[in-house]
């Protein structure tokens, strides 16, 4: 992997780690939800309902702050 391509994922995982944090620490309630999603596919699950309160929930959020 070339130096550029391996600075450019580096710089993108931070980015994306930095507002992932950032929104956890504002809204707990969706950091408890990306964990039950991420055991419930851990554990062969369906999912499909937690990432609709979590995306409904998301955009309820932006819909606040605009």
């Amino acid at each position: 992997m070339p130096v550029g391509s391996l600075l450019r994922s580096l710089r993108t995982w931070w980015f994306l780690r930095k507002i992932e944090r950032g929104l956890y620490r504002k809204h707990p309630q969706l950091r408890e939800r990306a964990e039950a999603i991420a055991a419930a596919r851990r554990n062969h699950r369906k999912t499909k309902q937690l990432q609709e309160d979590q995306q409904n929930d998301m955009l309820r959020l932006l819909r606040e702050n605009m």
